[in-house]
C-alpha cells in the first residue's frame, strides 16, 4: 500500500534530513594509491624505452652479428676427403651386412629343409622296423 506524506510530516522531514553516502569512506585514499601506481609503472616503461633507445643508438646489438661464411677454409680439403672416405666405408659395411643377412636366411631355410628331409626319413625307418618282426 502506498501512502503519500504531507509535507509537515515528521516521517518527511526525517527523510529530507538524512545524509546519503554515494562512496565508501576510503574510496580517495585507495583511487590516490591507485593513480600513484599507474604513474610508477608509466615511468618506469618510458625509463626502459629511453634506454633501449639509446643502447640502439651507440650500436649496442643484444646478439652478435652472424658472420656469413663465404669460402670454406683451405685445411678442411683433408677432413672432407677422410669425411668421403669414412662415409664409403660406411655403406660399404652396410652392404656387407645385408649381403651376410641374406645368407644366413638362405642357410636357415636349407637348415629347415634339411631337418624335415631328416624326420621324415626317421619315421620311415621307424616304420620298417616296425614291420619286419
Amino acid at each position: 500500500m502506498l501512502v503519500a506524506l504531507q509535507p509537515g510530516h515528521v516521517a518527511a522531514r526525517d527523510l529530507s534530513a538524512s545524509v546519503v553516502v554515494l562512496a565508501r569512506p576510503h574510496a580517495p585514499r585507495r583511487r590516490a594509491w591507485r593513480t600513484m601506481g599507474f604513474a610508477v609503472l608509466h615511468a618506469a616503461l618510458l625509463g626502459g624505452a629511453a634506454v633501449a633507445g639509446y643502447a640502439a643508438g651507440a650500436g649496442w646489438r643484444p646478439f652478435p652479428a652472424a658472420v656469413a661464411v663465404v669460402a670454406p677454409a683451405p685445411q678442411a680439403e683433408p677432413w672432407r676427403q677422410e669425411l668421403e672416405q669414412s662415409r664409403l666405408a660406411l655403406r660399404m659395411a652396410e652392404a656387407r651386412g645385408q649381403e651376410l643377412e641374406r645368407q644366413v636366411d638362405a642357410l636357415n631355410q636349407r637348415l629347415r629343409e634339411s631337418n624335415e628331409q631328416l624326420a621324415f626319413l626317421r619315421t620311415a625307418r621307424e616304420g620298417r622296423r616296425k614291420g619286419e618282426p
